[in-house]
């Protein structure tokens, strides 16, 4: 195909996802960024110029984006957002509850910076993301060989003082390289670990973000992480981790056990992909845990240092810290058929994350297979011991057995359910019959 009938299909798959009318588009306008390396991929893979699902589009403009942006944005009826107002960058963030939605999810527009399209271009980060193509020339500009670097499958750098001038470009080389299915070009790679402690002055959630798409983007991404903490990327933010630890090769199997189980238990793998925080999983705190986990022991200080570090969320800190917790006590019950007021509280104990022990499970231990008796357990909303109906709250346990709420409340329930996992109870009368004697052998006012 010949670089103009390149240019007619790009201009095709640009205008099929733009969400206005291309009359709106400001003069001098370009299209750049990733999703024009996408759909430049897109061709070469003969993917079909398909307008269908969610697209960001990024455009650079040469004079006043963020009034351009606010105007368009207004017309839609659509969010905004000034996203560097220095910059000149903004967002219209396109809602999802019009007739007919369109099928991008956000458009950027930034200014232009220097004197020329090419100039701008010239300052990004890698060669991929360096192509621009002009909207109402219908130009594809390529000042730094970036078509040929896609074509090859390459992630070159467009000039190692750029990475300098946006350290967080030095862990995104392995992310997109992960994302893309590139090869990291070896002078990139280089000037990377010549530059790698400048990565410690980075924002902690620019480098949260980074380490949460590899991680995302599973086998691909843990090589590519790997490869990045062997480049002395993350010292200054997982000093426990290196490229021998057993963390890499333990959240690989988190991932390789999610994919197998997915078709067998999808309860509760949906049930793990839910958000702890943000868009961020409890799956995801399972890979998190699975690449922290050490056989010998570390203190769970230590842990949590590292996830601090990092800017995880309370509540992501608290998921991890309880698989590592539960693992411990969870392997040996693996080994011999437990009691099951033994089984009932290690369901109890780990609750909505009971799938992504049995993950961590897994990815530790040499018998898999023994994991399975439990996940159906899990799987199955009527089992009386993985999802335990008790007979009795505290409301009951207040109405009845009288007494100001504390926590003798929440140790009674406790032991009323262990009972009831044991058989020792059985209908509520049992139930409130067995609170009486506890309150009685009990000191609590």
């Amino acid at each position: 195909m010949s670089k103009a009938l390149l240019t007619e299909w790009l201009l095709d798959y640009f205008y099929q996802r733009l969400p206005f009318p291309k009359e709106w588009l400001p003069q001098g306008s370009y299209w750049v960024g990733g999703s024009l390396r996408d759909a430049y991929l897109a061709w070469l893979r003969g993917q079909p110029s398909d307008p269908k699902g969610p697209l960001d589009l990024d455009l650079m403009c040469p004079a006043d984006p963020v009034g351009w942006a606010a105007g368009v944005a207004r017309r839609l009826k659509a969010g905004f957002v000034v996203l560097d107002a220095e910059r000149q960058i903004a967002r219209i963030v396109l809602g999802q509850g019009r007739a007919s939605p369109p099928t991008a999810a956000t458009v950027d527009v930034a200014l232009q910076v220097g004197p020329t399209p090419e100039a701008d271009l010239r300052q990004r980060d890698f060669t991929c993301n360096a192509l621009a193509l002009a909207l109402q020339e219908g130009q594809l500009l390529d000042p730094t060989g970036g078509r040929a670097d896609i074509e090859q499958g390459c992630l070159r750098m467009v000039h190692p003082d750029n990475l300098s001038a946006d350290p967080v470009r030095l862990l995104r080389a392995y992310r997109q390289a992960a994302q893309l299915g590139f090869v990291l070009d070896p002078a990139t790679a280089e000037a990377i670990g010549q530059r790698a402690s400048l990565l410690a002055r980075v924002a902690a959630e620019r480098v949260r973000t980074e380490v949460v798409a590899l991680l995302e983007t599973r086998i691909p991404g843990l090589a590519q992480l790997q490869a990045a903490v062997a480049a002395g990327l993350l010292v200054a933010w997982l000093p426990r981790l290196t490229p021998q630890s057993c963390g890499f090769a333990q959240a690989q199997a988190v991932w390789q056990w999610a994919e197998i189980w997915q078709l067998q238990y999808p309860r509760t793998l949906a049930e793990l992909a839910q958000p702890l925080a943000d868009r961020r999983s409890a799956l995801l705190a399972t890979v998190v845990a699975a690449l922290l986990w050490d056989p010998a022991g570390t203190p769970a200080e230590t842990v949590e240092a590292e996830l601090e570090r990092l800017r995880f969320s309370r509540a992501e800190m608290r998921a991890i810290q309880k698989l590592h917790q539960l693992l411990p006590q969870f392997q040996p019950l693996l080994t011999h058929s437990p009691p099951p007021s033994q089984q009932w509280r290690l369901y109890h104990q780990a609750g909505s994350l009971f799938g992504g022990l049995a993950l961590l499970a897994a990815a530790t231990s040499s018998s898999p297979q023994k994991i399975e008796p439990w996940l159906q357990r899990y799987e199955d909303p009527q089992d009386p011991l993985a999802h335990l109906v008790p007979l009795l709250d505290g409301r009951d346990l207040l109405h009845t057995l009288g007494g100001r709420p504390g926590p003798w409340v929440g140790q009674l329930l406790q032991d009323l359910q262990e009972a009831q996992a044991s058989g020792q109870i059985q209908t509520r009368a049992e139930a409130l019959s067995f609170a009486r004697r506890w309150r009685e052998r009990s000191s609590q006012p």
